[in-house]
């Protein structure tokens, strides 16, 4: 009898919330990802993200001993500056593969988005 509640209880469920092969593959509305600025630079520096899939990248600088006081993405005409120890997010949508740069604010620092 327990089996047979069981598997009617499955069949329900099926039939009220069907799950095709296009919603299980179905891509994420976002990625996210977090570098930290520390002594040693960015960690990590080389962030792999989705073409065509938002991406919100967190930057934390965690020290004075850098001169990365701002983000900069150039490829993405994005520019925010790195208070100490507090998050910032920036957000943005890579639509073409490729590699694509970023950079402190004097140019001396720099990681690489590498988007598949």
């Amino acid at each position: 009898m327990r089996k047979t509640i069981s598997c009617a209880a499955v069949v329900c469920w099926l039939m009220l919330f069907p799950v095709s092969d296009r919603d299980a593959m179905a891509k994420p509305r976002s990625q996210f990802v977090q570098v930290k600025i520390t002594e040693r630079g960015y960690e990590p520096i080389n962030l792999k993200l989705r073409k065509g899939i938002r991406a919100q990248v967190t930057f934390v600088r965690t020290t004075e001993a850098t001169c990365a006081k701002e983000i900069v993405l150039p490829d993405f005409s994005i520019m925010r500056a790195l208070p100490l120890n507090q998050p910032v997010v920036v957000s943005f949508t890579p639509m073409k593969r490729g590699a694509y740069s970023f950079v402190c604010g004097m140019n001396m620092m720099s990681g690489q988005l590498i988007v598949q």
